[in-house]
């Protein structure tokens, strides 16, 4: 089954398996949501964008129809990018919802979809179970042909969305220093920041640009993808290079000699430009971006919440937060709106090095390290709910903690994580009840080094999400993916 829906949105494979994002299970979706935002109100404009992969036009239609049939109005932005679409419901008094058609950094044989409210948020999980119950007693639409709405085409919501950027940053400070820049658009969406970037007064040298419906990379931005944008900063002489993820609401960099950067220092960097016009500020992450924030930040309010753009917003507003972020070059700039943003995140980066007069790798190079391992988890036997539930018991109860030659375990009541570390290498076994028992490895090039160390004896255990153990030169996290049927294991360690 390559189906998965929760509070990230719907995501699935359009491939040609039985149970997957077939335009059946699409329109099922389109309707109950057309159906939830009837229950609030009446009569409901829902805004839809998708992005650029070759099955987002289909997937689109279906959407639209869905919407059409239930008696929704629909404001089509077409090509766009997830945060153009936050943007213009958190702007907009008549949209009261919204869709944008994109797996995000998925491979191209995904496509999902992203459900957002009348704000721009993501749906809760009450929201969920909601639209999941609509969709149990969908029955074809009633409504007459010539009572459907027709498509209003929005051209004009990112130039909105670009000119509320424009406004927070030092414009002809950034003008000033006439940048030269590398972007890799990914493809898709991003193909838009071109003008933005030039309205900073930058020159522009794009790679990945061509909308014909595929990646010419992998579409996560991760460092490792990026040898096309390092290899045109360096020839290009660039002073930077921005990567975008299909969506656009991820940054990557890479710096002046073509290096790409750690995705985790976007949201230190970030945090640094906010706190230089806002000292006091407080910052919200979630609970495993990279501890390099607080090394950075001594003295500094960091909130961390649990993972996922809807929690990290709802920590910005709780605390009047001054920046909102996570590890994966997700930036919320609050001053735009709640949601994450490349653009506003580029934005940034521009006036930190305006502002301070230094490279992007001398601005690197002050954030103290912290070395990253990341890993995925697919246990054999054990589903990533399975393992959820676990969590939320250990959230009522902490489990005890037990401190093994080469690992730990994490013991409560009737059922046990066991840890192991073998050189390289991962041994992951969970024990839920009789019959479910989930054992897999994995292998990292740094694991030994994180549980080196690893200080059991000054340890603090956090249920935020899933379960973190922090010492004071390393931590690990272990939590199911809220966008893959995954567990994923995290942890960062410093000398």
């Amino acid at each position: 089954m390559t189906l998965k829906a929760g509070i990230a949105g719907l995501r699935g494979t359009v491939d040609q398996q039985t149970i997957n994002l077939n335009p059946a299970t699409i329109l099922s979706y389109a309707q109950a949501f057309g159906r939830w935002v009837q229950a609030h109100y009446p009569q409901p404009t829902v805004v839809l964008g998708r992005d650029g992969r070759n099955s987002s036009p289909m997937v689109a239609d279906m959407v639209r129809a869905g919407l059409l049939s239930g008696g929704c109005r629909v404001v089509d932005l077409g090509l766009t990018l997830t945060p153009t679409v936050q943007f213009t419901l958190s702007h907009g008094a008549d949209h009261h919802a919204g869709v944008m058609v994109t797996a995000s950094h998925n491979p191209p044989i995904w496509n999902g979809l992203k459900f957002l409210n009348a704000q721009g948020f993501f749906l809760t999980e009450s929201d969920w179970s909601a639209l999941e119950t609509q969709r149990q007693h969908l029955h074809a639409p009633e409504i007459p042909l010539d009572r459907v709405l027709p498509v209003v085409h929005d051209s004009h919501s990112f130039s909105a969305h670009q000119h509320a950027v424009l406004q927070i940053l030092p414009v002809p400070q950034i003008q000033a220093r006439r940048f030269r820049v590398a972007l890799d658009a990914c493809n898709s969406g991003a193909v838009l920041w071109q003008g933005f970037l030039r309205a900073l007064g930058c020159e522009v040298i794009a790679c990945h640009t061509e909308l014909h419906g595929y990646f010419s990379r992998e579409p996560e931005p991760l460092p490792a993808h990026l040898e096309t944008l390092q290899r045109l900063v360096r020839t290009a002489h660039c002073d930077l290079g921005f990567a975008a993820d299909p969506d656009g609401d991820r940054l990557v960099l890479v710096d002046e000699r073509g290096e790409a950067v750690n995705e985790e220092h976007t949201v230190v960097l970030c945090a640094q430009e906010r706190l230089y016009h806002q000292p006091e500020g407080t910052v919200v992450v979630n609970t495993v971006t990279t501890h390099a924030l607080e090394s950075a930040q001594p003295g500094v309010k960091i909130i961390r919440t649990a993972v996922g753009e809807m929690n990290v917003v709802a920590g910005v507003q709780q605390h009047q937060a001054i920046l909102g972020g996570e590890g994966s070059g997700g930036i919320i700039v609050p001053q735009v709106h709640l949601a994450r943003d490349g653009m506003g995140a580029m934005g940034l980066i521009l006036s930190l090095l305006a502002t301070s007069g230094r490279s992007l790798s001398a601005l690197i190079q002050d954030i103290p390290q912290w070395q990253s391992v990341k890993c995925k988890l697919t246990p054999q036997g054990l589903t990533s709910e399975q393992l959820r539930q676990l969590c939320r018991r250990w959230q009522q109860e902490l489990p005890q903690i037990k401190v093994q030659d080469h690992g730990l375990s994490l013991v409560n009541q009737d059922s046990y994580i066991i840890l192991t570390f073998a050189g390289n290498e991962l041994n992951f076994q969970a024990h839920l009840t009789a019959d479910v028992t989930g054992i897999t490895q994995v292998q990292h090039p740094e694991l030994i080094q994180l549980w080196q160390r690893f200080e059991p004896a000054n340890l603090t255990v956090d249920t935020t999400d899933g379960i973190k153990l922090i010492s004071p030169n390393a931590w690990f996290s272990l939590r199911p993916s809220n966008t893959e049927p995954i567990v994923r294991f995290m942890g960062e360690y410093r000398d």
